[in-house]
C-alpha cells in the first residue's frame, strides 16, 4: 500500500481494530453525557437561574400567574394560574399538562394539594371533578423552582423536559 508515494505495510491497519472497539463506545458515552450536560447548564430553568438553597415549603406559598409561554401547540384559553397556601392545598387554573405529541393534553383546574419534597421541584395532587378535558386526580410533578433567590418563580414543564416547552409563573 502506497502512502504520500512510500510503500507502506498493511499490517498497521490491525492496530486500528482495538482502537476503534475501545474508542467508538467511549466517544459515544461522551456524546451522551455532553448532551446531558448541555441540557442542564443551557435548558429551563437553566442552570444559573436555580435556587441557590433548597426553598422551604413556606417560602414556596403565593399566588403565581403566567409571564411567558414557550410551546408549539396554540394556546387556548385564560392565562395559567397557581396558589400555593402555607396549609398544603393548591389551586390550579387553566394549567395545561401535555404528555407527549401522542397522548391528548388535559387541563389542571381547581382544588387539590402539594408538597415540596425537597430540591427544586413541586408535586401537585389535584382532585378531578371528572369533567371532560380536565386532569385526572394523582400525582404531577413538572413544577420546578427557578431563581436564586425570593421571590422564586416557577417553571412548568410541558411535554419532553428536553424539548424546552413550558410556562413561567411568576409570583404576584
Amino acid at each position: 500500500m502506497r502512502v504520500f508515494g512510500r510503500q507502506v505495510s498493511k499490517w498497521w491497519l490491525l492496530l486500528l481494530l482495538p482502537i476503534l472497539v475501545v474508542g467508538c463506545p467511549i466517544l459515544l458515552g461522551l456524546f451522551f453525557a455532553g448532551n446531558n450536560l448541555a441540557g442542564a447548564i443551557l435548558g429551563p430553568p437553566a442552570i444559573w437561574n436555580r435556587p441557590i438553597h433548597t426553598p422551604s415549603q413556606d417560602e414556596l406559598v403565593g399566588r403565581y400567574v403566567e409571564s411567558e409561554r414557550h410551546s408549539d401547540r396554540p394556546k387556548t384559553g385564560p392565562d395559567a394560574a397557581l396558589e400555593l397556601r402555607s396549609d398544603g392545598t393548591m389551586t390550579a387554573s387553566a394549567l395545561p399538562v401535555d404528555l407527549g405529541p401522542m397522548t391528548t393534553t388535559c387541563i389542571l383546574s381547581g382544588p387539590g394539594t402539594w408538597r415540596a419534597p425537597g430540591g427544586d421541584q413541586i408535586i401537585l395532587y389535584p382532585t378531578s371533578d371528572g369533567t371532560p378535558g380536565t386532569c385526572e386526580s394523582g400525582g404531577y410533578s413538572f413544577l420546578e423552582v427557578a431563581s436564586r433567590s425570593k421571590p422564586y418563580t416557577l417553571y412548568w414543564v410541558l411535554g419532553d423536559p428536553d424539548s424546552g416547552d413550558g410556562i413561567w409563573l411568576k409570583r404576584q
